[in-house]
């Protein structure tokens, strides 16, 4: 791990570092594998047959999970240079079911990996935040800045109301309420950056003009027509019905923010096309799109404890499929109750 020359201090030294007599190192491995080492003859070790392990009060093990964007995803260990960066070492990792450990250096982290690591308390906090990590032994929740709420709630019932009588456009308030939130102190740059998801922002833009091109070269119109032409009899109620079901399903396959987007204007299609309301439908993709368990794909939260947990694909679906089903039949009653699917 490290090489002491007199006074210079080699942090992680390369392959092709020369090692000369009298240089000190920091070792890391199993026992019997320095046994044999000492036993070679090219190390010598003060303290004869007792290993002591370098420790000390401040040093601990946490256990991290490798998160969706973390940088350190699908790169070689090697390339990472944990060690000179952050002071910490990689004992394991456990993907699934498997327990990794040994030489690590061409091993490549996924989103799901749970890192076992070695470090004082603020290397593995740096090493966490900087990677986009979920430490499992660290408290992730911050204190509230209870002090900035009133400019906060002020905030957001500023957006709210101006919009409502129609003084700004609620894009341009809302971009003035967050600057003034930003500005105040209610919430750090940092926090606020990291809030956004910027690759599901980016899907929904890119999937927000597929929809707009499917809507102006007549896409939807045609898919609305032979939606109906399958199904010449079904009224509202059924019609709903069907585009929760098929929302469920796509949503299990695709990306729940992909799929809303796709769907929702043939949802609108469809209502319009019946005479009804539009919201029902609106509101059967959304409930449909953010109701996934029959697959770890389906939903990010899926995705997560599926290799954390060491779950297998079929788990979910024994559980995941009859939960589907049951909030099919009860959002096909429930949400006509809420929006009635009253003619327009």
């Amino acid at each position: 791990l490290k090489l002491f020359r007199e006074e210079q201090e080699l942090t992680e030294p390369s392959h092709a570092t020369l090692l000369a007599s009298g240089d000190r190192l920091v070792l890391h491995g199993q026992v019997k594998n320095v046994v044999e080492l000492r036993e070679s003859g090219h190390l010598s070790f003060n303290r004869g047959d007792a290993f002591e392990t370098i420790s000390s009060h401040d040093v601990i093990l946490a256990e991290a999970i490798v998160g969706r964007n973390s940088r350190y995803s699908h790169r070689p260990m090697r390339d990472l240079d944990l060690t000179a960066r952050y002071g910490i070492a990689v004992l394991a990792v456990h993907r699934q079911d498997e327990n990794i450990q040994g030489n690590l250096d061409d091993f490549e982290l996924q989103f799901g990996d749970v890192m076992l690591v070695e470090g004082t308390p603020s290397q593995i906090k740096r090493f966490a935040d900087n990677g986009e990590l979920i430490s499992l032994n660290a408290v992730q929740e911050r204190a509230f800045r209870r002090d900035k709420a009133p400019i906060a709630i002020i905030a957001t019932l500023a957006v709210m109301l101006l919009a409502a009588f129609g003084v700004m456009p609620i894009e341009g308030l809302a971009i003035i309420g967050a600057v003034s939130v930003l500005a105040t102190r209610c919430l750090d740059v940092e926090d606020a950056y990291k809030a956004v998801d910027w690759k599901i922002l980016s899907l929904i833009f890119g999937m927000l003009a597929i929809s707009i091109a499917m809507d102006k070269v007549g896409l939807v119109k045609l898919m609305v027509e032979n939606v109906m032409g399958l199904l010449p009899w079904a009224g509202p109620l059924l019609m709903l019905s069907f585009i929760y079901l098929l929302t469920s399903i796509l949503t299990e396959m695709l990306s729940n923010n992909a799929v809303a987007v796709l769907v929702t204007p043939i949802a609108i299609g469809l209502a319009q096309h019946l005479g009804v309301d539009p919201r029902p439908f609106v509101v059967a993709v959304m409930f449909a799109a953010s109701a996934s368990f029959a697959t770890p794909i389906g939903y990010q939260t899926n995705t997560f404890v599926y290799n954390a947990g060491g779950y297998r694909f079929t788990d979910f679906m024994k559980i995941g499929i009859p939960l589907n089903l049951l909030l099919w039949v009860v959002a096909s009653f429930v949400i006509p109750w809420f929006w009635p699917l009253t003619p327009v």
